[in-house]
């Protein structure tokens, strides 16, 4: 408890996690499903997850992330969609993309705690599931066979993330070394590419 005169600090994103609010229609493990990070799992291991995972809930312009934070994890969209909004050069704020249901946001946060480039806002009454750092630290430490899945899939989902960005940049006519072997290199970074 903070003592008077002095503010207390809130992480923005952990503000309301011991909130109670599970009840949806669809269950927080038939959601997890979804998630291709999470494929490789058991239906007991899904289970297990499913206990360890926050459901928020989130009013319509209430901000999910705030741009600047350092990471902790990412969230997926379970219901409604939100925003993705970046402050504009007049100091605006504008949507640049928006996220609906079992879309991720900031996955690779689970890794990199790099303070976040965007700030995202529900654009409607949403509810969200949320995974962070300390929850895959603490699988990693009780259970390591169902952390080094949660991780082997996330790395595969990183290496597709840098070959479709390799792609783009090569369709725009970025000038890569010479000597590089294009498809050799979009196989080393892409594992479906084998």
């Amino acid at each position: 408890m903070a003592e008077s005169g002095t503010a207390q600090l809130v992480d923005p994103e952990w503000a309301n996690v011991f909130r109670d609010e599970r009840t949806h229609e669809e269950s927080v493990e038939q959601a997890l499903r979804h998630i291709k990070m999470f494929s490789l799992l058991s239906a007991w291991e899904l289970s297990r997850l499913a206990g360890i995972v926050h459901v928020r809930n989130f009013k319509a312009g209430e901000t999910v992330i705030h741009k600047g934070v350092e990471q902790s994890g990412f969230y997926m969209v379970l219901k409604g969609s939100v925003d993705i909004v970046r402050e504009s050069l007049d100091g605006s704020w504008q949507s640049v993309g928006n996220l609906g249901a079992y879309e991720l946001l900031g996955e690779f946060a689970l890794l990199d705690g790099t303070p976040r480039t965007a700030s995202i806002v529900a654009a409607e009454t949403s509810q969200l599931i949320g995974f962070f750092r300390p929850d895959l630290v603490e699988i990693l430490a009780t259970n390591p066979e169902l952390g080094c899945k949660i991780l082997l899939r996330l790395a595969e989902e990183m290496s597709r993330g840098l070959a479709a960005d390799y792609r783009k940049l090569r369709d725009q006519g970025y000038p890569f070394p010479g000597g590089v072997d294009e498809g050799e290199l979009l196989k080393q970074f892409d594992p479906t590419q084998a």
